[in-house]
This record gives C-alpha cells, sequence and structure tokens, in this order.
C-alpha cells in the first residue's frame, strides 16, 4: 500500500513487472547487450552515496495534471528506495516520487491511448476519449527524459525489454487518482532507482553540452552479476545485481558509469580501461577513473563516496582523500616521483574536487573553486576539444588537468600548484602553449 496517498483505484497488481519490447527504430539493438561484460568496457568498484534529490526540480519534466480539454486519467508514480549510511542498509525504505518517466494508458488490447511524462512530484495526467466503461491500464516505464536527453533501465533477461510497473485494469471513468508503486522486493524499486539516478544527472549537464547524445541504457537485473562487476561501454551502462554487491541503489556506482558516458559523449579521456581498484595504475586510467568518481560527486553534490555491500560498506572521502576513514599513503605522488609514474584514480579524483569546490577555512591550500558551470566547461569546452598541448604522460591525466586549470581557465598558477603539492603530486606550471 502506498504511504500517504487515498487512491480512488484500489489497483491489486502494483507492482508487476511487464516487458516493454523495444522496436529496432527504437534502438532496442540486442548486439550491445550481450551476457557478458563487453571487451573494451571499464569496471568500477566503488560508489557514493544515496542521495535525497527529491527536491530537485525541473518545469520541463512531467505533463500539466489537467491535461487536455476533456477527460484525463491522473495518478502517482513512486518507488521504494533503501536507505543506508555508513553503516550500511538501514532496513528502512524512502518513498521517493519517479520523477520523469514515461507513463502509457492502454486499452484491453494493448493498444496506447495516451502517454506522457511524470513531473518531479512523479505526477502525471494522460487524456482520455474512449468512453466509460472502457478498461484501461496505467503503466510507468523505467525511461526518462529531459530536455532531449534520456535514458532507460532494460531486464537482463529480457533483452529489449524496458521495466515497466503496471496497474490492473480499471474503469477509465472511475481513474481519477491512480497509485503505482514499484517495490524494493520487487526488484521494480531498483529500477525505478535507476532512472531516478540518470535524471538526477540529466539536470545538472544538460544545459552545458549543447545537442543531447544519444539514448543511455542501462541493463540490469536483480541478482545477477557481470563479469566486470559494473562497466560501460558504447552507450550501455552494465550494471552488477548479484546479491554480495548491489549496484541498482548504489547511486554513485551508477553515476560513476554514467561518467563514463558523459566523458565519450560531451568530454573525453584516454583511458585504456582495464583494472584500477586500490592500485596503483597508468596517468590515463587513474584519470578516466578518477573522473567518473568526480562525476559522481558533481551531481550529489558532496565528496563522499560509498560502495554498500551484503554486509559492509567501502567508503571513500575526497575532500579529506580517506578510505573507510583512514588516509592512505599511496593517495599521494607516484611510483616513480615523476608526473608520468603510477598514481591513484582517488589522487585525481581530489583534484577534480578541490578545483570545484567552495573555499573551506580547514584547507587553506585550497584556493580554486570553479563551481559546477566552471568544471562542466572545462570538462566539455577544454577537453572535449581535445587534443590540446600534451603534458605529463602522454594522452589526458592528471598533469593535463592541471595545465588546463591554469591555461585555460586562467586560475593562477601558484594556486593551482597548491593543490598539486597538497596531493603530493609532482607538477610545476608551465609555459601555456598553442
Amino acid at each position: 500500500m502506498i504511504r500517504g496517498l487515498v487512491a480512488v483505484v484500489l489497483l491489486a497488481s502494483l507492482a508487476c513487472c511487464a516487458r516493454v519490447q523495444s522496436s529496432p527504430a527504437d534502438g532496442g539493438g540486442d548486439a550491445a547487450l550481450a551476457d557478458a561484460g563487453p571487451p573494451d568496457a571499464r569496471s568500477l568498484d566503488a560508489a557514493p552515496p544515496d542521495a535525497d534529490s527529491s527536491d530537485a526540480g525541473s518545469d520541463d519534466a512531467g505533463a500539466p495534471l489537467d491535461a487536455g480539454a476533456g477527460r484525463s486519467v491522473r495518478g502517482l508514480v513512486q518507488y521504494e528506495d533503501r536507505a543506508f549510511d555508513e553503516g550500511g542498509f538501514t532496513g528502512a525504505l524512502d518513498l521517493r516520487p519517479a520523477r520523469a518517466v514515461a507513463v502509457d494508458l492502454l486499452d484491453g488490447a494493448g493498444t496506447v491511448l495516451a502517454s506522457s511524462d511524470t513531473d518531479d512530484a512523479g505526477r502525471f495526467g494522460l487524456p482520455y476519449t474512449v468512453p466509460a466503461g472502457t478498461l484501461v491500464t496505467v503503466r510507468a516505464r523505467a525511461e526518462v527524459a529531459y530536455a532531449g536527453h534520456s535514458g532507460r533501465v532494460l531486464d537482463r533477461h529480457g533483452r529489449g525489454s524496458v521495466y515497466a510497473l503496471a496497474s490492473a485494469p480499471f474503469d477509465v471513468s472511475a481513474g481519477l487518482d491512480v497509485a503505482l508503486l514499484a517495490q524494493a522486493d520487487s526488484g521494480l524499486g531498483g529500477a525505478f532507482n535507476i532512472a531516478d539516478v540518470l535524471y538526477s544527472a540529466f539536470l545538472v549537464y544538460a544545459a552545458s553540452v549543447g545537442t543531447p547524445a544519444p539514448r543511455v541504457t542501462v541493463e540490469w537485473q536483480a541478482g545477477l552479476p557481470w563479469t566486470c562487476g559494473s562497466c560501460y561501454s558504447s552507450d550501455v551502462i552494465s550494471l552488477g545485481g548479484q546479491v554480495e554487491d548491489t549496484d541498482e541503489y548504489d547511486d554513485g556506482i551508477i553515476l560513476h558509469e554514467l561518467g563514463h558516458y558523459f566523458a565519450d559523449h560531451y568530454s573525453r579521456d584516454t583511458s585504456p580501461g582495464g583494472t584500477h581498484r586500490d592500485r596503483l595504475v597508468e596517468p590515463e586510467l587513474a584519470y578516466g577513473e578518477g573522473l567518473g568518481y568526480f562525476f559522481a560527486c558533481l551531481v550529489q553534490g558532496h565528496p563522499l563516496v560509498v560502495d554498500t555491500y551484503a554486509g559492509s560498506n567501502r567508503i571513500m572521502e575526497f575532500e579529506d582523500v580517506t578510505l573507510d576513514g583512514v588516509s592512505r599513503p599511496d593517495f599521494r605522488g607516484t611510483s616513480t616521483g615523476a608526473p608520468d609514474g603510477l598514481v591513484r584514480e582517488e589522487l585525481v579524483a581530489a583534484l577534480l574536487w578541490d578545483a570545484f569546490d567552495g573555499v573551506n577555512p580547514a584547507e587553506p591550500f585550497d584556493r580554486v573553486t570553479l563551481g559546477v558551470d566552471g568544471m562542466l566547461a572545462l570538462l566539455v569546452d577544454y577537453f572535449g576539444t581535445w587534443p590540446h598541448p600534451d603534458q605529463g604522460a602522454a594522452g589526458i591525466d592528471a598533469s593535463d588537468l592541471l595545465y588546463a586549470l591554469v591555461c585555460d581557465v586562467g586560475v593562477p598558477a601558484a594556486d593551482v600548484e597548491a593543490l598539486a603539492n597538497d596531493r603530493g603530486f609532482p607538477w610545476a606550471a608551465t609555459a601555456c602553449g598553442p
């Protein structure tokens, strides 16, 4: 039963999972959705906490509740979000609006009579012209769209099918306030949480990237792992659903992988991909994965990264740069003491976060405060038009980031050197050149 909602229509089957087949023209693309991790996919092993974004808003999302001049079926779509903190999942379920998801009104033959999107409160309006007495069904799909940006969540066992939540059939004339709830235990709560996380990211970057990229697809199923853990390749996020390391409620994991999609289409990295967790890696790989971590923090607005497991968490914090509350020596410097030595992805994420965040009296060395607009301009307008003068190791790495802060953004060289020194990264400003 949906908490806090009195529905005129009591829906007996709120948590049924209907598969919505994608047509070839809709980009279903089975070839990209195999049950093995894409061969060039990048793996992920950490993620930020579950942020409450229910007050985020967009006037563009959803349809007016009094749709059309005639009659309409109206209602609310919500999903259950699993709450967790630094101690792991609390057992509590947070009820959240399913924002900007696609909603259809179907007749008994499955014909779509009307379609719309929910607004930021999860509400929708579907105008209809069929006579009273017609049996209809309301279906909400785990598909989101904002300002031309779109994403969907597919069921791995239903290739090319979108997770959907459907009501029981009811008389159209009685459908004044239809209530749909995607429950956590059904698996649908996870699918709609994934969709909501995508929408949160679209809200942050849509205005800064120009023409929207092709739709991003997340392929996931509860209980099933990917060989890569969670990874991204060619507009598809393969999200792990294994019981011991569930990712569907780890918003930061989803956002980390979406960060690779963001870099793929709007920014740039030259990462070769590969294993990266808890180790020193090549500078290009560290930049690509560090960018993914930073992207997750940027969208959520804080530097904390939490990856939940069945009985524990892995907690990373990029302001102080700690793992499970402990500072690590290898989070500083490089393996050789030179800019092209092996380096941790956490160091790159910390540099990006320090360049982004506001003034903190506890960090007098950090005088760089680009904010959301400044960071997106750097990532999109500068790195998105790569190549530029290459610094440090070949390809894009931390040295190129620091160079760009000085030579593209115009940050004083002394302020950028202070960021590098705090992380023990061996970098000194050079003359800006073509």
